[in-house]
């Protein structure tokens, strides 16, 4: 009776947590707008050229990310809809919280409300730690960049997972399909994550050559639909190789790796001793030691040192691919992508070593000292998200709704005037959970000029 009870109490504390960690992000997304970085430019070149001759002119002109570019001039803004970037936060919380949920559910042999906890946990998790909410849930670019990049993947491994499980042989030709289609996805998102699937499918099919002695003819043909996605559909792309032109780095392979390997550890330590991710691993610790059978999965059996040395790897990689083709560091879109991937590789370790090791660890979930201990100490580190306390401060201070205003106010002056040059005055109120950036006191800026573009003026100009 008590362990029932203390499994209730710790899946209630999951869901408070989850809570305070989802609402203030739908109630941001109600003052959300529109960014004028990138987002007006894709808008009026579906509205002007429509929506194929628009992604043709990025993708020769700019980026090879075809599925990114797909994405970008979908837009509803290009239809006059300012309002889908409002709705925007929450669709995306429901695709990362669907993703997390299918991977979890292959991971994990419990029943369904165990598995929605650990997904609100994992989610949680990555909204309090990753390095910037704006870029994960308000940035309409971002937001088809990265986070929907993540998503692909955690549908891959949960698709993956079932191409090789038994009650799914009579479908396996299917799987396979849908498995090749969310690696054509992947790759033509972003380069960071397309390096990492190619890495990640490599070592998969590398595990089982070397410790399973077998060559893996699906694997196979996904590392070369991969390979080939990524050479002739992105990096041989017209717009990809103006893209890498000029970069400081591009080049020097050596000193991209160097900065690549001691970005991954800095920022593996921080993701580690500065987050509530120790608190919540000895709690999922205890938890599965005590309410999930040892089933001896196949999936858990793999070897450890390879296990780690594989998930340096792909950390690595996908450092290395921001640092290589951009001199100014590692953005903090980049890094929130980068994040997730760290904690599923960090997840599927420690279930490795709860399987193979099953009484190297026995942690007393029985004992209340130790779950109000752990409990606390998970508390105290989601009070101390920089993510979660400026998400508060934006609401609490009226910095959101005040920007909701004066955007608002904005529209409607330069949709009413008649004028072709229209000056507009800077905002009062930038919440740094939405506000991203702002046009300029220079006329001939790509953000005025796409923004003057969009409303149909000659010139929108910030006044000095």
């Amino acid at each position: 009776m008590k362990l029932i009870q203390t499994k209730a109490f710790s899946h209630s504390i999951i869901w408070v947590i989850f809570l305070l960690s989802v609402v203030p992000i739908a109630i941001l997304g109600y003052f959300n707008h529109p960014s004028v970085a990138d987002d007006y430019c894709f808008a009026y070149m579906t509205r002007d050229y429509g929506f194929w001759e628009g992604q043709r002119l990025y993708y020769e002109g700019w980026s090879g990310r075809y599925i990114s570019n797909m994405l970008f001039h979908a837009s509803p803004l290009a239809f006059g809809y300012f309002g889908f970037v409002k709705i925007m936060p929450v669709l995306i919380l429901a695709l990362l919280f669907h993703s997390f949920y299918l991977m979890i559910g292959e991971f994990i042999p419990t029943i369904r409300s165990n598995k929605l906890v650990l997904t609100g946990a994992f989610l949680s998790l990555y909204i309090a730690e990753s390095a910037s909410i704006i870029d994960n849930f308000f940035w309409y670019t971002s937001v088809f960049i990265f986070p929907i990049s993540v998503c692909y993947w955690m549908y891959l491994v949960a698709v993956l997972i079932r191409y090789y499980s038994p009650q799914y042989q009579s479908l396996q030709n299917a799987v396979a399909l849908l498995c090749a289609t969310l690696v054509f996805f992947i790759v033509g998102s972003n380069e960071v994550v397309m390096l990492m699937i190619i890495a990640f499918l490599g070592l998969v099919w590398l595990y089982f050559l070397l410790f399973e002695k077998r060559f893996d003819k699906f694997f196979t043909m996904l590392g070369i639909v991969a390979v080939l996605c990524a050479y002739f559909l992105v990096i041989k792309a017209p717009g990809n190789q103006v893209r890498m032109q000029g970069g400081a780095l591009s080049g020097n392979i050596v000193l991209a790796i160097t900065k690549a390997i001691k970005s991954t550890f800095k920022d593996s330590f921080h993701w580690v001793v500065y987050s509530p991710l120790l608190p919540m691993t000895l709690l999922f610790a205890a938890w599965y030691q005590k309410f999930v059978p040892n089933t001896k999965i196949a999936l858990f059996k793999t070897n450890l040192l390879y296990t780690i040395a594989s998930l340096g790897v792909l950390l690595t990689l996908m450092f290395f691919a921001i640092h290589y083709g951009n001199p100014d560091g590692v953005p903090d879109r980049v890094k929130n992508a980068i994040y997730v991937f760290f904690l599923a590789g960090w997840f599927y370790l420690i279930l490795s070593i709860l399987n193979q090791f099953p009484k190297l660890i026995t942690l007393p979930l029985h004992n209340v000292v130790f779950v109000l201990g752990l409990t606390a100490w998970s508390l105290f580190a989601w009070s101390k998200s920089t993510n979660l306390r400026i998400m508060y401060a934006d609401i609490r201070s009226g910095n959101a709704k005040g920007y909701d205003e004066e955007m608002t106010a904005r529209y409607k002056l330069i949709q009413e005037s008649k004028a072709d040059t229209i000056y507009v005055t800077p905002l009062k109120h930038a919440p740094k959970t939405l506000y991203f950036d702002e046009i300029k006191d220079n006329q001939d800026h790509l953000w005025n000029k796409c923004y003057a573009t969009y409303f149909k003026k000659k010139v929108i100009v910030m006044k000095k």
